[in-house]
């Protein structure tokens, strides 16, 4: 039995070190290649933490969480997502002729061009918020609002009103609206590269390893 735990244990060390030798030598700096005018990544940390970054003209989006490394694919988790990503600052019923949504937050770029499709009993309809982040429909009842910005169409919203004859919305953008979230995304590791998706853009990628 001794002579067997003898050949047991060293064993186990060398596959142990192996394991974090893999994982260190995964750890690094990774940048997107080929695609124009961005600078986007991820770095993995040998405590296992990781950031991701991606910068396009002067638009910056970020995420962070936890990496593991199995089989040469390496996940990706961040903490869990928030049920919501616009706060509804008020609803209520106004003597005029119209569905009016509105926005508002510190970045007014953020507030232009929000797709708002209204659900009504008849039908849908799909309009764009203007330079001050407002839309308006014609006057109606509303079944529900799917909302998706363009800056962050990964993070898109539904609300369903209490009343349908409210006809007035004013909406904020939550702080984090702008943080990108991971569950169990995988990337292919193969050393200094990694492949696969990107969290924002469609496609395959490679990313390749800061020297």
């Amino acid at each position: 039995m001794k002579k067997r735990f003898s050949i047991i244990i060293p064993v186990l060390l060398v596959a142990f070190s192996l394991c974090a030798q893999q994982n260190n030598d995964a750890a690094g700096t990774y940048f997107l290649q080929d695609v124009k005018d961005t600078n986007s990544g991820f770095t993995l940390k040998p405590n296992y933490t990781f950031t991701f970054f991606y910068t396009k003209d002067q638009f910056t989006r970020t995420g962070s969480g936890r990496w593991t490394l199995d089989n040469n694919i390496i996940t990706f988790n961040s903490r869990l997502k928030p049920a919501r990503d616009f706060k509804l600052l008020s609803s209520r019923r106004v003597n005029d002729n119209f569905v009016t949504i509105a926005f508002t937050d510190d970045n007014p770029l953020y507030i232009k061009d929000i797709e708002c499709t209204l659900y009504t009993a008849r039908g849908r309809q799909k309009k764009f918020t203007n330079a001050e982040g407002i839309v308006q429909f014609t006057k109606q009842e509303i079944d529900s609002v799917k909302i998706i910005s363009s800056f962050f169409p990964d993070h898109p919203f539904t609300y369903i009103p209490l009343n349908k004859i409210q006809n007035n919305f004013v909406f904020e953008l939550e702080k984090w609206i702008s943080e990108v979230f991971f569950s169990d995304f995988t990337l292919q590791f193969s050393n200094p590269h990694l492949s696969g998706r990107h969290p924002l853009l469609p496609g395959q990628f490679r990313y390749t390893k800061d020297n």
